[in-house]
């Protein structure tokens, strides 16, 4: 299989928010190719806790604020694998505030954010115990890839820190 494309839209709508494009991508790339897609095409959008807790209210009926929303707009399925197009949207303001209980920085706890809604994107779910135990190994072997520092621990200190 070639190499996957991937096309990220990157807003960061907070002015705290550091511009983590180079490693979204990264991260998008990985997914894409651990997963064996032929495309991934997503919109990311880095916010604020009242616009995700306005997002999370109309769009999933939960009215509190969230760590990351994320939808699916399609999947088809291609001789050349699949191609999936979606969005996600973060919260800057809870990877702050969980990022020092999590024990790494705030742009290490929001790009956690962005890997698990671009997996959503690409097709994993969490529902289900046996569902979350695969999401949170995703999640770390991402961290892992990436480099990024305490990476390796996050499945170990996932119980510790409260979504």
């Amino acid at each position: 299989m070639l190499e996957p494309e991937v096309h990220l839209d990157v807003a960061l709508h907070v002015e705290q928010a550091l511009d983590d494009t180079a490693r979204y991508t990264a991260a998008a790339k990985w997914i894409a190719g651990r997963f064996s897609l032929a495309s991934l095409t997503a919109s990311v959008s880095i916010v604020d806790d009242p616009t995700i807790h306005t997002l999370n209210r109309e769009e999933l009926g939960h009215d509190w604020p969230t760590d990351v929303i994320s939808f699916l707009f399609e999947r088809v399925e291609r001789e050349d694998g699949a191609h999936v197009d979606g969005e996600l949207i973060a919260s800057a303001d809870t990877a702050r505030r969980l990022s020092e209980l999590a024990g790494w920085e705030p742009q290490d706890e929001l790009l956690l954010y962005v890997i698990h809604g671009l997996l959503h994107v690409a097709g994993l779910d969490d529902i289900e115990t046996a569902d979350q135990v695969l999401m949170r190994q995703a999640e770390q072997d991402c961290l892992i890839a990436l480099q990024v520092p305490g990476g390796s621990e996050h499945v170990a200190r996932w119980d510790r820190v409260s979504y």
